[in-house]
Protein backbone atom coordinates (compact mmCIF):
# COMPACT_ATOMS: atom_id res chain seq x y z
CA UNK A 1 0.00 0.00 0.00
CA UNK A 2 1.06 3.10 -0.99
CA UNK A 3 2.18 6.47 1.91
CA UNK A 4 1.29 8.98 -0.08
CA UNK A 5 -1.80 9.87 -2.73
CA UNK A 6 -5.54 8.78 -3.45
CA UNK A 7 -5.97 5.78 -1.16
CA UNK A 8 -3.06 5.75 0.04
CA UNK A 9 -2.25 4.89 3.93
CA UNK A 10 -2.65 8.17 4.39
CA UNK A 11 -5.38 8.94 3.18
CA UNK A 12 -7.65 6.69 4.89
CA UNK A 13 -5.37 7.59 8.73
CA UNK A 14 -7.25 11.44 7.48
CA UNK A 15 -10.54 10.04 7.08
CA UNK A 16 -10.77 7.94 10.14
CA UNK A 17 -9.35 11.24 12.08
CA UNK A 18 -11.35 13.74 10.88
CA UNK A 19 -14.67 11.25 11.67
CA UNK A 20 -12.90 10.87 15.26
CA UNK A 21 -12.67 14.74 15.14
CA UNK A 22 -16.25 15.61 14.92
CA UNK A 23 -17.05 12.78 17.23
CA UNK A 24 -14.58 14.55 19.97
CA UNK A 25 -16.10 17.75 19.40
CA UNK A 26 -19.34 16.50 20.05
CA UNK A 27 -17.93 14.83 23.24
CA UNK A 28 -16.18 18.09 24.12
CA UNK A 29 -19.40 20.67 23.26
CA UNK A 30 -21.47 17.69 26.10
CA UNK A 31 -19.03 17.66 28.45
CA UNK A 32 -18.51 21.04 28.38
CA UNK A 33 -22.32 22.11 29.20
CA UNK A 34 -22.02 19.59 31.64
CA UNK A 35 -19.50 21.05 33.25
CA UNK A 36 -20.77 24.71 33.46
CA UNK A 37 -24.30 23.41 34.13
CA UNK A 38 -23.34 20.88 37.09
CA UNK A 39 -22.75 23.69 39.75
CA UNK A 40 -26.35 25.10 39.08
CA UNK A 41 -27.59 21.57 39.22
CA UNK A 42 -28.97 21.90 42.80
CA UNK A 43 -31.01 24.94 41.78
CA UNK A 44 -32.90 23.55 38.99
CA UNK A 45 -34.04 19.85 40.87
CA UNK A 46 -35.26 21.85 43.49
CA UNK A 47 -36.95 23.86 40.73
CA UNK A 48 -38.27 20.90 39.14
CA UNK A 49 -38.95 18.55 41.75
CA UNK A 50 -41.43 20.84 43.61
CA UNK A 51 -43.53 20.90 40.00
CA UNK A 52 -43.16 17.09 39.58
CA UNK A 53 -43.37 15.78 42.68
CA UNK A 54 -40.05 13.46 42.72
CA UNK A 55 -37.60 15.01 45.57
CA UNK A 56 -33.89 15.63 44.82
CA UNK A 57 -31.37 16.30 47.85
CA UNK A 58 -29.78 19.24 45.88
CA UNK A 59 -25.95 18.44 46.44
CA UNK A 60 -23.48 18.16 43.21
CA UNK A 61 -21.12 15.76 44.69
CA UNK A 62 -17.07 16.67 44.23
CA UNK A 63 -17.27 13.35 42.71
CA UNK A 64 -19.48 13.93 40.09
CA UNK A 65 -17.43 17.53 38.91
CA UNK A 66 -14.05 16.11 38.97
CA UNK A 67 -15.31 13.31 36.90
CA UNK A 68 -16.68 15.99 34.43
CA UNK A 69 -13.52 18.36 34.73
CA UNK A 70 -11.48 14.82 33.99
CA UNK A 71 -13.56 13.91 31.21
CA UNK A 72 -13.46 17.56 29.46
CA UNK A 73 -9.21 17.75 30.22
CA UNK A 74 -9.10 13.80 28.31
CA UNK A 75 -11.39 15.49 25.39
CA UNK A 76 -9.63 18.23 25.00
CA UNK A 77 -6.10 16.77 24.72
CA UNK A 78 -7.29 14.53 22.35
CA UNK A 79 -8.89 17.11 20.28
CA UNK A 80 -5.42 18.68 20.37
CA UNK A 81 -3.58 15.21 19.29
CA UNK A 82 -5.79 14.63 16.54
CA UNK A 83 -5.76 18.05 14.89
CA UNK A 84 -1.89 18.17 15.05
CA UNK A 85 -1.85 14.25 13.60
CA UNK A 86 -4.26 15.58 10.80
CA UNK A 87 -1.29 18.86 10.18
CA UNK A 88 1.48 15.85 10.04
CA UNK A 89 -0.68 13.64 7.64
CA UNK A 90 -1.40 16.67 5.11
CA UNK A 91 2.51 17.07 4.93
CA UNK A 92 2.83 13.47 4.50
CA UNK A 93 0.35 13.11 1.44
CA UNK A 94 2.12 15.87 0.13
CA UNK A 95 5.65 13.90 0.13
CA UNK A 96 7.45 16.25 2.56
CA UNK A 97 6.79 15.11 6.42
CA UNK A 98 10.63 15.99 7.02
CA UNK A 99 10.18 19.55 7.94
CA UNK A 100 10.27 21.60 11.24
CA UNK A 101 6.66 22.65 11.59
CA UNK A 102 6.15 18.80 11.75
CA UNK A 103 8.95 18.37 14.78
CA UNK A 104 7.05 21.47 16.43
CA UNK A 105 3.79 19.60 15.78
CA UNK A 106 5.28 16.74 17.50
CA UNK A 107 6.56 18.23 20.89
CA UNK A 108 3.20 20.07 20.72
CA UNK A 109 1.63 16.83 21.04
CA UNK A 110 3.86 15.63 23.70
CA UNK A 111 3.49 18.30 25.99
CA UNK A 112 -0.42 17.95 25.86
CA UNK A 113 -0.10 14.01 26.25
CA UNK A 114 2.30 15.43 29.35
CA UNK A 115 -0.33 17.75 30.76
CA UNK A 116 -3.29 15.65 30.57
CA UNK A 117 -1.09 13.01 32.21
CA UNK A 118 -0.54 15.69 34.89
CA UNK A 119 -3.79 16.31 35.23
CA UNK A 120 -4.51 13.47 35.81
CA UNK A 121 -2.12 13.51 39.01
CA UNK A 122 -4.09 16.68 39.73
CA UNK A 123 -7.42 15.12 39.67
CA UNK A 124 -6.38 12.21 41.79
CA UNK A 125 -5.04 14.87 44.47
CA UNK A 126 -8.45 16.61 44.93
CA UNK A 127 -10.25 13.01 44.45
CA UNK A 128 -7.86 12.73 47.79
CA UNK A 129 -9.01 15.76 49.46
CA UNK A 130 -12.08 15.92 48.41
CA UNK A 131 -12.98 12.27 49.21
CA UNK A 132 -14.21 11.44 45.88
CA UNK A 133 -14.75 7.78 44.90
CA UNK A 134 -12.48 8.88 41.16
CA UNK A 135 -10.86 5.96 39.38
CA UNK A 136 -7.53 8.05 37.82
CA UNK A 137 -6.38 5.53 35.30
CA UNK A 138 -2.32 6.32 35.49
CA UNK A 139 -0.07 3.49 33.96
CA UNK A 140 3.44 3.23 32.63
CA UNK A 141 2.62 2.94 28.93
CA UNK A 142 1.30 6.74 29.04
CA UNK A 143 4.37 7.59 30.11
CA UNK A 144 6.34 5.68 27.97
CA UNK A 145 3.93 7.19 24.94
CA UNK A 146 4.80 11.03 26.02
CA UNK A 147 8.74 10.21 25.80
CA UNK A 148 8.05 8.52 22.69
CA UNK A 149 6.42 11.35 21.26
CA UNK A 150 9.59 13.49 21.95
CA UNK A 151 12.18 11.40 20.88
CA UNK A 152 9.92 11.41 17.80
CA UNK A 153 9.74 14.94 17.81
CA UNK A 154 13.83 15.36 17.69
CA UNK A 155 13.86 12.35 14.85
CA UNK A 156 11.38 14.75 12.75
CA UNK A 157 13.96 17.71 13.71
CA UNK A 158 16.87 16.07 12.82
CA UNK A 159 15.33 14.90 9.55
CA UNK A 160 14.35 18.40 8.84
CA UNK A 161 17.88 19.95 9.29
CA UNK A 162 19.28 16.55 7.34
CA UNK A 163 16.61 17.64 4.53
CA UNK A 164 17.59 20.76 4.65
CA UNK A 165 21.18 20.35 4.36
CA UNK A 166 20.72 18.12 1.15
CA UNK A 167 18.29 21.11 -0.63
CA UNK A 168 21.18 23.00 -0.03
CA UNK A 169 23.95 20.74 -1.96
CA UNK A 170 23.51 20.01 -5.86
Amino acid sequence: MRAIGKGSLASILAVGLHITRVILWIALGGVTIALVVLPFAPFFAGVFSDSDGFVVDGVVDAEDFIKVASAFVTFAVMLFVVNRLLEILKTLRFGSPFIKENADRFRGVGYALLMGEGAKFAFGFLALIYDADVEINMSFISWLAVIAVFVLAEVFREGARMKEEQDLTV
